[in-house]
């Protein structure tokens, strides 16, 4: 118990760090022998509350350079998800479902926030290759930085965190569909993708729910048919 209690002290006295303002992203962390000083406890739990505070995001270690604050905070989220699906407390169904629904609210935001404009270009340009010329490697890459950018349009920090988190649940899944799609269904999804910058450029809710729908239905259909290595 004793240990418990001095590891805790030390992740309680970071944190009065970073609220009292001392400690921003980026700031580097005092070092574990500098920690064990000031709060008078082993080296040992010094190092286990960094080792919990990096497995948590928060901060990050530079080898050869110290520990950073790093404010990660989707590392955190998603890996508590994963546990949830070890533990079958959510089921695959759950994060599809939420994953359409949570990508028409960013949408939404999207809207709203009227930043559609300082993506569509670049958004653009990725929907205006010639997939027939493309890798496999570079169309799956082309589909994360559409997804990426759309949530970045958000330009809503805690929508971003959490949109990254579900994304790196569900991309390996989606990269299963790509890489098991044919032409054709890479092209429709392709086309869903512009009816969705289309639908954002109006700034329609309805059409950007439409757009989404029939994104994932197609997205949906051929994850069920490859079910067995997913």
């Amino acid at each position: 118990m004793e240990e418990v209690r001095e590891y805790q002290k030390a992740v309680e006295y970071l944190c009065g760090l970073i609220k009292a303002g001392e400690l921003k992203i980026g700031s580097k962390l005092p070092t574990e022998r500098k920690l064990a000083e000031t709060l008078s406890i082993g080296r040992n739990s010094t190092r286990e509350a960094l080792r919990i505070l990096e497995n948590m995001g928060v901060i990050v270690c530079r080898q050869g350079s110290g520990n950073y604050l790093a404010g990660n905070m989707t590392k955190t989220i998603s890996g508590i998800i994963e546990m949830m699906l070890l533990l079958k407390q959510v089921t695959k169904e759950d994060i599809l479902i939420f994953r359409r629904d949570m990508e028409k609210a960013v949408c939404h935001a999207v809207i709203e926030k009227g930043s559609i404009e300082k993506w569509y270009d670049s958004i653009m340009e990725i929907l205006s290759a010639d997939l027939r010329s493309q890798s496999l490697e570079q169309q799956i890459e082309a589909d994360r930085k559409f997804h990426y950018m759309l949530i970045q349009a958000a330009e809503n920090p805690l929508w971003i965190c959490i949109s990254e988190a579900i994304i790196t649940i569900y991309r390996n899944w989606i990269d299963h569909v790509l890489r098991a799609a044919d032409l054709d269904l890479k092209q429709r999804l392709q086309q869903a993708h512009l009816l969705l910058l289309m639908a954002l450029k109006e700034g329609s809710r309805d059409l950007c729910d439409q757009a989404v729908d029939h994104h994932y239905d197609l997205v949906d259909n051929k994850m069920s048919e490859i079910s067995d290595v997913l």
